[in-house]
């Protein structure tokens, strides 16, 4: 990893992570609304994840790593679930994909650590 893979991949890790803390927060709203409103919601709630989907493709292609990749099949499992009216059922993915955004950051910041970039 170079320092400037490093800088890209906490920033895009770091971005990735609050997003998903959005959708988490989202997804829990979705399940509290009226049921006459939650197609609205799910339409609204399955956008801001392909917009996070095309986001980690950009962030796949600046830094490829694995987890870049992990969190984007965490994604699909998650737009399957939204896109079928069970969107309460994509939690634990979006839990996963949580954590593979963190670990992406870890190694980042631990990286610039070491470098005394940080």
């Amino acid at each position: 990893m170079t320092e400037k893979e490093a800088i890209l991949d906490f920033m895009m890790g770091e971005r990735m992570k609050a997003a998903l803390i959005v959708a988490t927060q989202m997804n829990m709203l979705i399940e509290g609304l009226p049921e006459h409103e939650k197609a609205g919601g799910n339409r609204v709630f399955s956008t801001f994840l392909r917009s996070l989907y095309r986001d980690i493709g950009l962030a796949h292609k600046i830094s490829p790593q694995e987890s870049w990749v992990k969190i984007r099949e965490e994604l699909d499992g998650s737009l399957v679930m939204v896109d079928s009216k069970v969107s309460h059922g994509a939690m634990d993915n979006l839990s996963r994909a949580i954590t593979f955004a963190t670990t992406i950051s870890n190694k980042a910041m631990t990286f610039l650590k070491e470098k005394g970039l940080l």
